[in-house]
């Protein structure tokens, strides 16, 4: 019987120690996500603004002022433009 005690005495000490153990890995597990979470916002908002500023960027208008003015681009003239057809 003292053997028998002693195995169940055993037993719940060990699940005693698995729960609490399973406890904190949860609770470790969750800061986890929490901190993801947060990064996942944190990056969507820098996408969006970088998303807007591409936009910005990108204007037919904006680049072709830039040619103009910065690089002294212009339209070819008719007489050198060649359309190809495939």
């Amino acid at each position: 019987m003292k053997a028998f005690n002693l195995l169940l005495l055993v037993l719940v000490v060990g699940s005693a120690l698995a729960v609490v153990l399973l406890v904190a890995e949860e609770r470790r597990l969750t800061q986890e996500i929490a901190a993801t979470r947060d990064g996942i916002e944190r990056l969507e908002g820098t996408y969006a603004e970088l998303q807007l500023e591409e936009g910005t960027l990108t204007a037919q208008g904006r680049i072709e002022r830039i040619a103009t003015e910065k690089l002294g681009m212009r339209p070819p003239d008719e007489a050198n433009v060649t359309v190809v057809f495939r």
